[in-house]
């Protein structure tokens, strides 16, 4: 039973009795009787009917660590979809239904500058930055940089912060491209014109046109389309669209869509994170932080979008990580 779960596990949008038989060279009687347990069981969920019927880990999150633990280079090449920015996939009922009846939060002086540091300091660490919540208030509060601590990762802090304040200041999508400048600002520092997180002026703010992104460890092939304003327009897209939707649709629309498009040079994911947050205050509803995300969660959850079109685990993630920004910030 083990080695069915196991070989099923590895494909994470499904595969077919057939499949199955072939690969594991099981009879057609075994495979069924073993098929039949692991649903009774709970381990396995069976999607469709008839030839189309595939069968699935029913744990997302087990099937795609188990996905993602293959090499890139050994997983299938995934070219951009411009399908994938349509307004679905989008959050699930199940989601919506834990996420209702939200609070009202119109912040104050000090309820804005927990949540600075909270978002500073959460957005900074799925960066790789090393600054905790002790290390960022003192940094944001009192300008006091850790002892030990890379300079990159604490101006990574005070770029989060900067672009934080100018969104609260200018609370409309039109602001993504200074925010993104914000957050890539290199100060002109030469310790930081080397380091990962920073772009030169000349660079930020400004939508790529001639230079192609990697995504790194992905298969996913992000679209490059030099000389034309194809990114451009679909950027538009983006943020029209989610003006189109609900508060916390647009939220997890904005968090998967802008880094799925990849249309600024450095800082996508990063911007997605603040962006997302403008649906929300407009609607007078309680932004999200990111605080406590499991940051290994949240980038298998990107990359299950971007090689996939999978949002399964991406929507339990933001559900998770925006129920604990609220806990934070609405007592």
């Amino acid at each position: 039973m083990d080695q069915l779960i196991d070989f099923v596990s590895q494909f994470p949008q499904g595969i077919s009795a057939g499949e199955i038989e072939s690969q594991l060279k099981l009879g057609r009687s075994t495979l069924n009787r073993r098929l039949r347990a692991a649903l009774a069981s709970g381990d396995l969920i069976a999607v469709g009917n008839g030839p189309a019927r595939r069968y699935q880990p029913a744990d997302a999150l087990v099937a795609l660590k188990a996905y993602f633990n293959k090499p890139h280079t050994e997983r299938p090449l995934a070219p951009f979809k411009e399908l994938l920015l349509e307004s679905t996939p989008a959050l699930s009922d199940a989601a919506l239904t834990e996420l209702h009846d939200l609070p009202t939060y119109k912040p104050g002086k000090r309820e804005l500058g927990k949540f600075l540091i909270d978002f500073a300091c959460a957005s900074s660490v799925l960066e790789g930055g090393t600054y905790s919540l002790l290390d960022t208030q003192a940094l944001i509060d009192y300008g006091e940089k850790s002892a030990g601590k890379p300079l990159a990762d604490a101006f990574l802090v005070l770029n989060h912060k900067e672009a934080l304040e100018y969104l609260y200041d200018h609370l409309d999508l039109s602001a993504i491209y200074q925010v993104q400048d914000l957050l890539t600002n290199d100060h002109n520092l030469p310790e930081l014109q080397d380091a990962p997180h920073f772009l030169p002026a000349n660079q930020r703010g400004k939508v790529r046109e001639f230079t192609d992104v990697d995504i790194r460890l992905s298969a996913y092939m992000p679209p490059f389309r030099p000389g034309t304003t194809y990114l451009q327009e679909c950027l538009d897209r983006i943020i029209e669209t989610a003006r189109s939707l609900m508060p916390v649709q647009a939220a997890f629309y904005l968090l998967t869509r802008i880094p799925y498009l990849q249309p600024f040079q450095d800082g996508n994911k990063r911007t997605s994170r603040a962006m997302c947050n403008v649906p929300l205050l407009q609607a007078g509803l309680p932004p999200i932080s990111f605080v406590d995300f499991a940051k290994q969660d949240y980038i298998i959850s990107m990359l299950a979008f971007y090689e996939l079109g999978d949002v399964r685990l991406a929507e339990r993630c933001f559900v998770a990580a925006y129920k604990k920004s609220i806990a934070r910030l609405v007592k």
